[in-house]
């Protein structure tokens, strides 16, 4: 399989000196600068312990559906658990996967203020004897991506000229990321997998098992494989770094077909801040505004519309309503991929 994406190795951050730390760093601002996609190796998550968390995610979805039932998303008024195929919209479009939806546990707020603190609560689990050691391995990968993501956000914030953690103190004290576990069957005639669209926190990485079917945005409006590299987790960056980096970091749209003929399973973490993050724009050298000034492609990038935006006929990527907070926007994507779930718990809040 060939790839056309950069291979970032993060080897020398982790081993490497000063020199060359920030070399890498040098790497990563062009890349997601120009692309806002690339492949990371050596990013400390053994492969035997990548290999091991794929095979459980495939025993899962090899379950019987009335088991997979019992942890239905449906029930969940945090948007947690499995869903049957064609359960989720991408602009207004059905997505032809399976999937399963697990954030941080914690204890739903009995009154939620503001009204996207509703999203705080628990996740659906099967139980131990109808997979055993499902939930421990899902907790240790969930727990080893975390950490993969916030030496990616060290790098990122050098790669700006900024304090090491500077954005990782932007993330606040409750850091809000979420795992989607995946079975993608063979795309049907004329559908989707999943739809064109924008992550929409702030960094998403993803495991991939041996098939293709992810395609990314090239700046020409083409589209490009990003094939299965081994060892690797591919990275992108989301609406949000694009926002508070003025454009300067891209989130660059994809989408999953699978013509493969076989089934093709992934899992996508995505990393984002406490809900009450103000989402306010990083302190960037002048230089960097500046060349977003000079690109058309840059200065012009718009966010995923809302669903209110999407009803009154603003297109997928054309949005302009900046959140003021992230719940604000971790709210708005919960409720655009499931709107009757979200009619279901919160009627008084869909307008």
């Amino acid at each position: 399989m060939t790839h056309q994406l950069p291979v970032i190795d993060l080897e020398p951050w982790f081993t490497g000196d000063r020199q060359q730390r920030l070399e890498l760093c040098r790497q990563l601002r062009q890349v997601c600068h120009e692309i806002g996609f690339f492949y990371v190796i050596n990013h400390g998550i053994p492969e035997s312990v990548s290999e091991a968390y794929l095979a459980m995610l495939k025993n899962f979805f090899a379950l019987p559906e009335e088991i997979k039932k019992t942890i239905d998303k449906s029930g969940s008024a945090q948007f947690r658990g499995w869903e049957k195929l064609g359960s989720e919209l991408t602009n207004n479009q059905v997505d032809y996967r399976e999937q399963i939806d697990i954030g941080v546990d914690r204890n739903p707020i009995a009154e939620p203020d503001p009204y996207y603190m509703a999203l705080v609560g628990p996740n659906l689990w099967p139980t131990e004897a109808a997979i055993p050691g499902f939930r421990q391995t899902v907790d240790d990968y969930f727990s080893r991506l975390s950490g993969v993501s916030r030496q990616i956000l060290r790098m990122m914030s050098l790669a700006l000229d900024l304090d090491e953690f500077h954005i990782e103190q932007v993330f606040g004290k409750n850091p809000s990321p979420y795992l989607k576990l995946i079975r993608y069957p063979q795309t049907r005639a004329g559908g989707q997998g999943v739809g064109v669209h924008k992550d929409s926190g702030f960094l998403t990485l993803l495991l991939q098992d041996e098939n293709t079917g992810l395609e990314a945005q090239a700046n020409d409006d083409t589209w490009y494989p990003v094939d299965p590299v081994a060892g690797s987790l591919v990275v992108n960056t989301g609406e949000l770094l694009q926002l508070v980096t003025h454009n300067y970091f891209i989130a660059t749209p994809h989408r999953v077909v699978n013509k493969t003929g076989l089934e093709r399973y992934s899992s996508a973490f995505f990393y984002s801040p406490d809900l009450n993050t103000v989402l306010e724009p990083l302190p960037l050298a002048a230089d960097y505004i500046d060349r977003v000034n000079a690109s058309r492609r840059h200065r012009n990038e718009g966010l995923m519309a809302s669903r209110s935006e999407m009803a009154a006929g603003i297109g997928g990527m054309e949005s302009r309503v900046q959140p003021v907070v992230f719940g604000e926007k971790y709210w708005q994507r919960w409720v655009r991929s499931y709107p009757e779930i979200a009619r279901k718990f919160y009627p008084g809040l869909m307008g």
